[in-house]
């Protein structure tokens, strides 16, 4: 049960503040200056874990229709006294498997072999092997699977008799050299067919640097840095590759789309390597608040004692850093100027400033009229300023959105296994909350 409101504050006007002794108040002093777009980011940087399905019906599908039935033949290889020979060897169905971290491609090949000399052929076998191409799970620099080993191993030999069966003449090593120029062949068909993330990659990343807009004027800006791949793994179906997004995400809950676009588009950048990369990555999710949102939360807050009265903020504008210019009511009345140094974490669904103090000559006109500066301080400090998006529901919420991002190319799927509060704090005079979220996505080809 929530805690119980304080009751409210009668407009008495007891004590009034006296005017100031200039029309403004006094120019806040020069405080260092704070994280923000200029200097060091106030959240860290983030490793969003990306998991790439590739199904393998599809890679199969390519391999089968586009490498050649016919892996070898010839007519007329010399066999000196027992005429020439000659073969063809066709291979059977692609099959494709994962072993650990490498996609596997075999066909069987079938041949047929005969002796032939004066115009007829006498003799004949059937020789059999295996073509096998291993695929690292492992994009190169290009964003593409190469097929790096193709072996052909003769399974079942061939020998034909001649002369009238007085000489055997065994013509798998024949099969086997032809075979084994042919590798390259295979090789290059197959790795032809295998995917290319490049032109995938290259659109993602163009549409991961636009802004995304939210209802009610809001918007997600990832800003990515880098991309690194990490272990690969599989089944019978499917490839699964897996990717960190090393970004600076955050939600503005007020968001210029023209403003927050970057300045000038970056290049899909080198793919990096992480071999232990984590299944789940740490993404520090900024929150940025709308400019007005800590006025608006003072002017909504309960009544708070100074001494034996009270007091409670009317009316509220301005900005934390700048200064909070307030309209006080109840017992105690008048304006005041305040700023702060910085922000926290109140519960996980708002935060309250901390740093607070009056302006120069705010705290000798709080002081003639009796008023100790510290205590109202503390109570504007009280005051929770309450987040549009409370920390708990990121976890329901950012699965749809990444849901929404699906199209008829690739499904995608986001997971989030933890969302708490990290940090906040200001940014310039931007109210920044930072959440930590523990998950990762999933993109699925079609």
């Amino acid at each position: 049960m929530p805690p119980a409101r304080p009751p409210p504050v009668a407009e008495t006007c007891a004590t009034r503040l006296p005017p100031r002794a200039s029309a403004a108040a006094a120019a806040p002093p020069a405080l260092p200056p704070l994280p923000g777009p200029a200097g060091t980011p106030l959240a860290l940087r983030s490793q969003l874990i990306v998991n790439v399905d590739l199904p393998l019906a599809g890679v199969r599908q390519a391999i089968e229709a586009k490498v050649p039935r016919r892996v070898a033949e010839e007519r007329d290889h010399d066999l000196g006294v027992a005429g020439h020979l000659e073969y063809t060897v066709d291979r059977g169905p692609f099959a494709l498997r994962i072993e650990n971290d490498t996609l596997v491609v075999e066909s069987n090949l079938q041949g047929h072999a005969q002796a032939c000399a004066k115009g007829r052929c006498y003799a004949g076998c059937a020789p059999e092997a295996r073509a096998t191409a291993r695929v690292p799970l492992h994009l190169g620099a290009d964003y593409k699977l190469h097929a790096s080993d193709v072996r052909v191993e003769v399974t079942r030999g061939c020998e034909v008799k001649a002369l009238g069966g007085f000489l055997t003449i065994d013509v798998t090593p024949i099969l086997r050299g032809a075979l084994e120029g042919q590798s390259r062949m295979i090789q290059a068909s197959i790795d032809r067919e295998l995917p290319d993330l490049r032109g995938e990659a290259t659109r993602l990343w163009s549409e991961l640097e636009k802004p995304k807009a939210l209802p009610l004027g809001a918007c997600v800006l990832l800003e990515p840095e880098e991309i690194v791949q990490g272990p690969a793994s599989g089944t019978v179906e499917l490839a699964h590759l897996r990717f960190g997004l090393l970004a600076r995400p955050e939600i503005r809950m007020k968001c210029g789309l023209e403003g927050a676009a970057p300045s000038k588009a970056r290049p899909l950048p080198p793919l990096r390597d992480d071999r232990a990369l984590p299944t789940l990555g740490a993404v520090h999710l900024a929150i940025v608040l709308a400019p007005e949102a800590t006025a608006r939360a003072l002017e909504g807050s309960d009544p708070f004692e100074l001494g034996a009265q009270r007091t409670q903020v009317r009316r509220a504008g301005g900005e934390p850093m700048a200064g909070l210019d307030l309209e006080l009511g109840g017992e105690i009345c008048g304006a005041v100027t305040m700023r702060a140094a910085g922000v926290t974490w109140n519960d996980p669904q708002s935060l309250h400033l901390t740093g607070v103090t009056p302006l120069l000559e705010e705290a000798e006109r709080l002081a003639a009229a009796g008023i100790d500066g510290a205590r109202l301080a503390a109570g504007i400090e009280r005051a929770p300023i309450p987040l549009p998006l409370a920390v708990p529901a990121l976890g329901t919420l950012l699965p749809e959105l990444a849901s929404g991002l699906s199209d008829d190319r690739v499904t995608i799927a986001a997971a989030v296994e933890s969302a708490l509060p990290e940090t906040a704090g200001l940014r310039g005079n931007d109210v920044v909350a930072v959440a930590l979220l523990r998950g990762a996505v999933t993109l699925r080809a079609k």
